[in-house]
């Protein structure tokens, strides 16, 4: 008997989650393993063999207990919080310049609990979530957009790395921006638009930070000029381990010269100690994990789940192409973390968050028409063809299923 399109959507969308799933688990055992391989050695031994892979591990039971939790909350519940959220990440992100903890020139940590916890991590949440709410007023659908909630989309993303060039932040900023990009244009904003406004912030941005902040001024001009000392050794190390790698433990980089190496510069190590197999079967990792969450969120029927499977993956697959751009010299270096993979409680719980929130989302149903109706849109979702339009709701009353998002986008 042959499956009926909603059971077959239901059913891939359950098949591509446990995938996503099983990705996230292989990516957190393979970091512990690393983690384990790169700090149990004499430069951080005076802390003890196990410290890091410890510290690493408790923060992986809170991080399961909040995926189990942030899975298992229904997902109209981050509807109802998306806005409240994202307004208390704006405000930490605006009280840790003045009153954070400044770690090598850059303010960007609150110290808790001796614990340092970064908001900008906790920000990458909260702000996706509200921008693919208020994307999803408008159906996904390029027509629907007007001028004022396209200058209200931008505000967001201007005021989100405005807010991170203050730390200063400057890789998270760029991280957002490109982020929140794509979602503009997988929420139906005109690519053309898009991206012409997108190139004049990224020029913008690089100016006032190049200009403002001489550290990372000068980093640059020494990766354009190959003199980049971090990019150099992180090149040599991974290339010095050959097809098949040092072997594990075995790496000599981690004893004294590559800096993070627990960190920032994992990949290097695990390039060096595994070899060619170790740094593609990463890539081969991330490259499904994109798959994986790509997929949910072109099966899935609430736009605004949809909207939010789109945002969470490609903050996954970009963080991890950035961090892995930085350690083979494709990018100017800077501090980004693998997710998942490197050490760091407060980026892996909330990484760990958000995977818990996209199989919530990716169990939503499309949203019921009356309990839409009668929902008030926010001022800059009233526009005609919107999530509040008559028609439109109507015309969900009567085919039971969500605009589809923008593939293809947009162009116009």
């Amino acid at each position: 008997m042959a499956l009926s399109a909603e059971t077959a959507n239901r059913r891939a969308l359950h098949d591509w989650l446990a995938r996503f799933h099983v990705i996230i688990g292989a990516l957190m055992l393979l970091g512990l393993v690393m983690i384990y391989s790169a700090t149990s050695v004499s430069r951080f031994t005076d802390k003890g063999e196990y410290h890091f892979v410890m510290h690493q591990s408790l923060w992986l039971l809170v991080g399961l207990a909040g995926w189990a939790v942030a899975s298992a909350v229904p997902f109209s519940f981050y509807r109802r919080i998306a806005i409240p959220l994202a307004a208390g990440c704006f405000v930490l992100l605006a009280l840790v310049p003045f009153f954070g903890k400044k770690v090598g020139g850059a303010t960007r940590w609150f110290h808790v609990a001796g614990h340092n916890v970064q908001p900008s991590e906790l920000a990458k949440c909260g702000i996706i979530l509200f921008m693919a709410l208020i994307l999803s007023r408008s159906g996904g659908e390029g027509a629907a957009h007007s001028r004022k909630s396209v200058v209200g989309y931008w505000g967001i993303i201007f005021l989100t790395m405005g807010l991170l060039f203050l730390e200063p932040d400057l890789g998270t900023a760029a991280l957002f921006g490109v982020v929140l990009y794509l979602m503009l244009m997988a929420g139906g904003v005109p690519v053309l638009a898009t991206t012409l406004v997108s190139a004049v912030l990224a020029a913008a941005a690089a100016g006032i930070g190049l200009t403002l902040f001489e550290y990372p001024k000068r980093r640059l001009m020494e990766w354009l000029a190959g003199e980049g000392s971090h990019t150099n050794l992180s090149l040599t190390v991974i290339g010095s381990g050959g097809a098949s790698g040092f072997g594990l433990g075995e790496g000599p980089a981690k004893l004294t010269s590559l800096p993070e190496s627990h960190t920032d510069f994992i990949f290097a190590i695990t390039g060096q100690e595994l070899g060619l197999a170790g740094t593609w079967l990463l890539l081969a990792l991330f490259a499904g994990l994109a798959a994986a969450g790509l997929s949910m969120a072109w099966h899935a029927r609430d736009p605004f789940a949809r909207l939010a499977i789109f945002g969470f993956t490609a903050l996954f697959g970009l963080q991890a192409a950035f961090n892995m751009g930085v350690v083979s010299g494709l990018l100017p270096p800077k501090g980004i973390q693998l997710p998942f993979v490197s050490y760091g409680g407060s980026g892996l719980c909330v990484n760990m968050a958000m995977a818990g929130i996209i199989g919530s989302a990716a169990r939503a149903k499309a949203p019921d028409a009356e309990r839409t109706a009668g929902t008030a849109a926010p001022p800059w979702a009233g526009w005609r063809g919107g999530e509040g339009d008559p028609k439109r709701i109507s015309n969900r009353r009567n085919s039971h299923t969500a605009p589809a998002m923008a593939f293809p986008p947009n162009i116009g």
